[in-house]
C-alpha cells in the first residue's frame, strides 16, 4: 500500500508578536486526500506582498525536446537541485519552437514570491521514495516515475550532496522524512489549438504505423515531448533520516493510525533532531551560495551540548523568514515541469495509439535500465 505520506504543516508568519499561541494546535486531516494532515501553528495578519520583476525571464515553455536525449540527467540541464555552477541560468536542455506562432498562447501565471504558509511533509520508505517525493510536482506523458529522468545518474556522491546527508546514512537500512517550503514565484503555460509547423507537420505525417523508423526519425530531428508547463521559484528543504524502528513507528503512529495529531508532540517524540539518526543539511533548490550560508549559520537548533541544522526554527523563529525572504526574492529554481507527448498531435487515433506504444516502452526500458 502506498501511504505515502504527506501531511502539510500550517504556519502563519508575520504574526504580531504578543499574539498567543493556541495551545493545542491539532494536526487536522484534510478533506482533499486521505494522506494530508495540517496543523494551525500561529496565527497573524497577511504579509506585504514582495517585489516582482519577470521580464527578464525567458522560459521555454511551448517548446520541444527529446527526453531520450539527456534521460536520467536532467538535474544537469534543469536547475532543480542545489548545484555548484554559476550563473543564472534555469533551463540549458536544447529545446526548439516547434509550433506557429499564431496557434499557441503563452500564460502566465504570477505568484506570490513568498513562502508558502506550510511545510510539506514527507515520510518516504527508501531513497527512492525520497526521490519520488523531491520530485512530487514533476510529470511526463508516458513515464511511470518522472524522478527517475533527474536521478537516473545519480551515484552515491551526488545523492549526499543533494540531500545534504552522510555516505554512512545513503547506505544504511533507514527512512527518510523530506521537510520542504516551497516559495512559488510563476508558473507559464501554454494554451490554444497547438499547430505545428510546417516542417514538423510535414515530418509528422510520414509516421506510418508499424514503421518504428519513422517514429524514431521524427524524434531526432524534432522532439517527443513539448513543455506545457513550467513553475519557478525557489524552496528550502531538509532530509531526516530515522532507524527503521523509529521511522515505521513515527510513520504508522502519525500516518497509518493517527493515533498522535499534536504537531509538537509530532515533533518531540519523533522529529526532534536528538531523536532522529541524521538531521541532513538545510538547502536551497536555487543553490544561492548567500543563502547556503545563512541556512547553514542561521536555520540551526542549538542546546546546551549540541548545534542541529534545523528546517523547523524558522517555524520558531519569525526573524528568521523574514531575513529568508529577502534573500530569496531573486533566486530562482524549477519547482515544476509538465512535459506533454508530441503523438498527441498525430492526425489519426491510429498513428497516436502507435506512437504511444513505440515511445512509451521505449521510456519504460530506459527507466528500467538507468
Amino acid at each position: 500500500q502506498n501511504i505515502n505520506m504527506l501531511f502539510i504543516v500550517v504556519f502563519l508568519f508575520g504574526w504580531a508578536t504578543s499574539s498567543p499561541l493556541a495551545l493545542h494546535r491539532q494536526v487536522r486531516q484534510a478533506l482533499s486526500s486521505p494522506n494530508l494532515l495540517l496543523v494551525r501553528a500561529r496565527e497573524g495578519s497577511a504579509r506585504a506582498e514582495p517585489r516582482q520583476d519577470t521580464a527578464q525571464l525567458d522560459l521555454p515553455a511551448g517548446e520541444a525536446l527529446d527526453l531520450f536525449y539527456r534521460y536520467g540527467f536532467f538535474s544537469l540541464s534543469v536547475r532543480v537541485v542545489p548545484r555548484d555552477d554559476a550563473g543564472k541560468w534555469i533551463v540549458r536542455e536544447p529545446t526548439s519552437k516547434i509550433f506557429k506562432a499564431d496557434s499557441i498562447r503563452h500564460v502566465t501565471l504570477t505568484q506570490t514570491n513568498r513562502f508558502q504558509d506550510q511545510f510539506q511533509i514527507y515520510f518516504c520508505d527508501d531513497l527512492e521514495d525520497l526521490m519520488k517525493h523531491y520530485f512530487h510536482d514533476f510529470k511526463a506523458d508516458g513515464v511511470e516515475e518522472p524522478f527517475r529522468m533527474y536521478t537516473g545518474s545519480w551515484r552515491t556522491p551526488t545523492t549526499m550532496k543533494y540531500f545534504g546527508l552522510s555516505e554512512s546514512v545513503i547506505k544504511s537500512d533507514v527512512g527518510y522524512v523530506l521537510v520542504k517550503l516551497v516559495k512559488p514565484r510563476l508558473t507559464m503555460k501554454i494554451e490554444g489549438r497547438l499547430q505545428l509547423n510546417d516542417e514538423a507537420d510535414s515530418a509528422i505525417r510520414n509516421i506510418r504505423v508499424g514503421d518504428r523508423d519513422s517514429v524514431q526519425d521524427f524524434i531526432q530531428n524534432h522532439g517527443s515531448h513539448y513543455i506545457n508547463s513550467i513553475s519557478i521559484g525557489d524552496a528550502v528543504y531538509q532530509v531526516l533520516a530515522m532507524d527503521r524502528p523509529a521511522y515505521l513507528r513515527a510513520k504508522n503512529d502519525v500516518l497509518v493510525n493517527k493515533r498522535v495529531t499534536n504537531f509538537d508532540t509530532i515533533y518531540e517524540d519523533y522529529l526532534a533532531p536528538w531523536i532522529v539518526k541524521e538531521n541532513g543539511r538545510v538547502l536551497s533548490a536555487s543553490g544561492d551560495k548567500t543563502v547556503a550560508n545563512f541556512l547553514d549559520s542561521k536555520a540551526v537548533k542549538m542546546t546546551q551540548f549540541a548545534r542541529y541544522p534545523s528546517l523547523f526554527e524558522v517555524r520558531k523563529q519569525p526573524g528568521l523568514l523574514d531575513e529568508l525572504e529577502f534573500l530569496t526574492q531573486d533566486t530562482t529554481a524549477v519547482i515544476g515541469l509538465d512535459f506533454r507527448s508530441l503523438g498527441n498531435l498525430l492526425p489519426s487515433i491510429e498513428q497516436q495509439e502507435y506512437y504511444k506504444e513505440i515511445v512509451n516502452t521505449e521510456l519504460s526500458l530506459w527507466q528500467a535500465n538507468i
